[in-house]
């Protein structure tokens, strides 16, 4: 009896798991949607990263030769 409980709540698990799997596949494609690939307006893109600092001291000036 113990072992048709466990077959069956094994076969159970298995199903969810497939299920589970192909959502989290549906999910990561929508992740990578943006305005350029889909039907999404700009604004919905987030925030740009900000332009690098430069790493040139203040007060320093850049050396012409």
């Amino acid at each position: 009896m113990l072992i048709r409980q466990l077959w069956a709540q094994n076969q159970l698990l298995t199903a969810q798991l497939a299920l589970l799997q192909e959502r989290i596949i549906q999910l990561e494609g929508r992740l990578k949607l943006n305005s350029r690939n889909s039907s999404k307006p700009p604004s919905s893109d987030g925030l740009a990263k900000p332009a690098p600092k430069s790493l040139r001291l203040k007060g320093q000036r850049p050396v012409v030769r």
